[in-house]
């Protein structure tokens, strides 16, 4: 049972302040993760999430233009949250200054509508930030430069991303995916340059892994033996308990909110109950640095096909 009592921790990183938990917004638009089983929510079942997610002390939630009517149901929710959205991938545009800038200003303009100023707002890829010398995120910056975007960032997938982008100027967000299986993000480069950037909000999805941590022996995992997997849920299973934490996804949770320069964790759910749940969870203590090496002591090491959802088949 986990400890509804605990207040959902805010943390400040240079006068932003954000809660430990940001709802995911991909969700609000339809099915989504591996172990979805409940299809996409309607427009008054998306409002009431977001509206128990603010109640639960969930300060922002997480989406983007790609995410169909994501954006529009969170404009009228009504739910107070601030948004943090994703400008439109820029892989199809025309690989000029001037369209890269018109592509990211008209994608804003349409979040805009839906949801309202100020906003954060992250540009989808590292390759749109990258490309052409920077014009889109040139023409990003210029907005947290103005005062309609609360701060800019940029959607990463893995470490040499994260490296190429933290050189960006004016650079105030990261979003990446991690989880308790992903050691990629613990190089020891990766921590001295995220310790040089305090003022860096830090926001880690994937959590789970998609829901595959969660749901454990329910669902196949790709690219993984299932002897393994079996052998992944048992260990999480049974560090949990020594560790006296409420069960696997507690588990999951406390090691990546205990991570040094993570700010929050990126969460979606399906139902009001998944959100009291997650909230529950993002309130409790994180792992220390010790428990968080014995887990990976003890945890086999599993592919990269397996933690890259983008190499996942059907």
């Amino acid at each position: 049972m986990t400890d509804l009592r605990a207040a959902l921790p805010v943390r400040d990183r240079g006068g932003y302040r954000q809660s430990a938990l940001v709802l995911g917004g991909a969700q609000l638009d339809g099915a989504y993760g591996i172990a979805n089983t409940t299809g996409g929510p309607s427009d008054a079942a998306a409002a009431a999430l977001l509206r128990t997610a603010a109640d639960c002390g969930v300060t922002h939630v997480d989406t983007a233009r790609a995410y169909g009517e994501s954006e529009r149901r969170i404009g009228e929710s009504g739910s107070g949250l601030r948004t943090i959205t994703k400008v439109a991938p820029l892989g199809a545009v025309a690989s000029g200054e001037s369209s890269l800038a018109n592509a990211v200003t008209a994608s804003v303009a349409r979040s805009a509508e839906h949801l309202g100023e100020p906003l954060t707002i992250l540009l989808h890829r590292a390759a749109d930030a990258l490309a052409v010398g920077g014009a889109a995120w040139k023409t990003l910056r210029r907005y947290a430069e103005s005062g309609l975007a609360e701060r800019v960032g940029v959607s990463v997938q893995s470490p040499a991303e994260l490296r190429a982008v933290l050189r960006l100027p004016g650079l105030g967000y990261v979003q990446l995916p991690c989880n308790v299986l992903d050691r990629r993000w613990l190089a020891a480069d990766l921590a001295d340059l995220l310790a040089e950037r305090p003022d860096l909000v830090v926001t880690v999805r994937s959590v789970y892994l998609q829901g595959l941590l969660a749901a454990g022996r329910m669902v196949r995992w790709p690219h993984l033996d299932p002897a393994v997997r079996n052998t992944v849920v048992d260990t999480l299973d049974r560090v949990a308990l020594e560790l006296g934490r409420a069960d696997r996804a507690d588990l999951c949770m406390a090691y990546v909110l205990g991570l040094p320069w993570v700010t929050s964790v990126v969460v979606g759910a399906d139902t009001e109950a998944q959100v009291r749940a997650n909230a529950a969870l993002a309130s409790r203590s994180p792992l220390s640095e010790a428990e968080r090496a014995h887990v990976l002591s003890v945890l086999p090491h599993v592919p990269l096909e397996l933690l890259d959802p983008s190499r996942w088949t059907p």
